[in-house]
Order: C-alpha cells, then sequence, then structure tokens
C-alpha cells in the first residue's frame, strides 16, 4: 500500500528540498545560541539510537569538565513553549509534560540541563542565559536548521546503508541520503562488531565521504520497574517472558532479549512514542497470564511513558513482575575521530 503513496513522497521530497534551499540562500533565517552546539540526528523517522548516543555524547562532555544542556522538541509532550525538564540538580517535569526521551536523560544525567521546546534555539538561549552552559546538545537537530550548529552528526543505523531508502509518506526517511552532505560527520550505530562496522563503512563510501564512527547498543542492567533495583542477567537466563515496546524500531529491542537467552513467550509492539491506554494494559496484563510467564520486559523509554500514563499503567508499574533493559552506547571504531569532533566546537 506504501507504494500507492510514492507520488506524495515526490511532493513531500521537493518540499523538504525547498526548505533547505532556502536555508542555503538565506531566505530563512539560522540563529545563534551564543554558545557551542552539537546537533545529533537522523534521515530516517526514529529507531536509530538517537537517545543512547546524546546520552552517551553528554556523558562524555561532562567528564571533560563541560556543563551540558540537551535541547530537544519533546516529541508528544503535553502543552507546548519552552519547558525545564531538569535544571541540572533538580528533575522539573515528568514524562507527560516533558516527553519520554527527555523526562529519561533528565533522569539519568545528573549534572546536565534538559530543556524542551518546539523553537529550539529559544531553548538554547534559554539554556545559555539562565543555566551558564558551556555546551548545548541539539537532539534530533538535524532538519532543524533554524539552529546554527557548531558540529552536525547524523545517525544512520548500519542495517540501513544499503537498503532502498523512499521517502515519508511510503517510506521512512525525512530527507534522501544526500542530505548528508550538510553534516560533519556519520555516525553508524546498531553495529554488531568492528568487522561489520568495516563492511558497512564500504557500503556508506558509495553514498558519502563524510568521516564515520561505529558504535554498538549494549544492555548494562536488567532493573525491576517498581525499584530501579538491578538484577543478576546470569540468573534470568531461560525465564519466559512477555515483552511489549513503543519505539521506534522494535525488531532490534526483540533481538536484544533473543540475545539475553530469555523464552519470549509472546512480543507486543507498539507504535513510536505509543501513550497507552486502560485496554492496552488490559492486553499486556492478559498476555502475561496466559502465557504464564516469568516477567514482564519493556524498554526504558516505555518505562518513563507509563509512569505519565494514568493509574492502570501506575497498577502495571507497581504490582506486576514488570523489568526493563538499560543499555548504552560503546564505540567500536573511530575514538581518535569522536574526539577530534568533540574539539572542533570548542574551536570554532
Amino acid at each position: 500500500m506504501r507504494l500507492l503513496l510514492l507520488p506524495l513522497s515526490s511532493l513531500f521530497g521537493v518540499g523538504v528540498a525547498l526548505r533547505n534551499w532556502f536555508f542555503d540562500i538565506g531566505l530563512l533565517r539560522t540563529e545563534r545560541a551564543g554558545v557551542p552546539v552539537i546537533s545529533v540526528g537522523n534521515l530516517s523517522a526514529g529507531g536509530v539510537g538517537k537517545t543512547p548516543f546524546v546520552e552517551f555524547l553528554a556523558r562524555r562532555l561532562m567528564q571533560q569538565g563541560k556543563k551540558v544542556a540537551i535541547v530537544s522538541r519533546g516529541y508528544k509532550r503535553e502543552g507546548s513553549g519552552m519547558l525545564v525538564v531538569s535544571n541540572g540538580s533538580v528533575e522539573c517535569a515528568e514524562a507527560g509534560l516533558a516527553g519520554d526521551e527527555p523526562a529519561q536523560l533528565a533522569a539519568k544525567l545528573k549534572g546536565a540541563v534538559v530543556i524542551v521546546d518546539e523553537q529550539r534555539a529559544r531553548g538554547a538561549k534559554a539554556a545559555r542565559e539562565q543555566f551558564k552552559v558551556d555546551v548545548v546538545l541539539l537532539d534530533d537537530g538535524f532538519q532543524h536548521r533554524s539552529l546554527k550548529r557548531n558540529l552536525d552528526l547524523v545517525l544512520l543505523p548500519a542495517y540501513e546503508v544499503e537498503r532502498k531508502r523512499l521517502l515519508l509518506p511510503a517510506g521512512n526517511y525525512r530527507e534522501s541520503i544526500a542530505a548528508l552532505r550538510r553534516c560533519d560527520g556519520v555516525v553508524l550505530t546498531r553495529c554488531e562488531s568492528r568487522e561489520h562496522f568495516e563492511k558497512t563503512l564500504i557500503a556508506l563510501r558509495t553514498l558519502t565521504d563524510k568521516p564515520a564512527l561505529g558504535v554498538a547498543t549494549r544492555v548494562t542492567a536488567v532493573r525491576r520497574a517498581q525499584s530501579n533495583f538491578s538484577v543478576d542477567l546470569n540468573g534470568l537466563k531461560g525465564k519466559r517472558i512477555v515483552a511489549f515496546s513503543g519505539i521506534g524500531d522494535a525488531a532490534a529491542f526483540e533481538r536484544t532479549l533473543h540475545s539475553l537467552k530469555w523464552e519470549v513467550i509472546r512480543f507486543l509492539p507498539y507504535p513510536d512514542h505509543h501513550r497507552y491506554t486502560i485496554r492496552d494494559i488490559a492486553t499486556i496484563q492478559k498476555a502475561l497470564k496466559l502465557a504464564e510467564a516469568d516477567y514482564l520486559v519493556t524498554t526504558e523509554k516505555d518505562v518513563y511513558r507509563l509512569s505519565a500514563s494514568g493509574e492502570a499503567a501506575r497498577e502495571l508499574l507497581d504490582h506486576a513482575p514488570l523489568f526493563f533493559v538499560e543499555i548504552e552506547q560503546v564505540v567500536l571504531a573511530g575514538e581518535e575521530l569522536l574526539d577530534e569532533w568533540l574539539k572542533r566546537p570548542e574551536e570554532s
């Protein structure tokens, strides 16, 4: 059915090209934040590992002694305007008001300022003026060209490099692969090994000559949703589970579950950024009962979203045998390149 939407994709592509041209010739204005800005973005509509990479960069910059602000749109949050999710020491807004990803970053990155604002330039300026930050990380910023950036990184899953890439609505891409000419570097995510990265890099070179970093996603812990306590991974091997998620790449999460040697009796995928309803919660609880499974398992992002999804979701969090998988990004190839990238905003 998506093939029937190809004419609309062509119109979408024309609109995107015109907007970018307006920025290129100065007809649309680009504002400066007054501090270095590092943009982390992607070409497709979600599911590339962007949130863990933003967290990874924030930690790396904070280890260098920098005060970091993360500014994002706060996709599917309640309300609009600028909202301080964390002032660097206190979390100021829950997931419903902030959006699940900013709420997750605020909870995990103590010391980082987190701001949501559909006008990212306004949010970045507030981070500089109110919190005196040294650097702004622009989350999901590649298409948001109204804010000048000192470093522009694009995340591309390794498995997508050789796939056919159709624009919305027939496909999943916001821009064509040619848009990589605007970025400073490519981050190849979902790499399985250094060899996998090197093989993918050969294919990437047919698309762009931009420098590329290779990262992989690793499980750091499995935690009980109710208490946030970590559990022994070895003790969970062979357990029967029912899993669910509302993220951009549900297949990647399902692969992670199998890699942990769990017996996945049933997997319930929901759309990205899904807000769980009473009916959804009932479906999940019923699946757990029918499967006679030991545990429910979901993603860290889904736990934050459940916390803002009403009383039924709270009941699930507090009383069901619900666990979430905590992940992080690790660099497989390109540590020196990453160091070079992070020095660039200081020199601009």
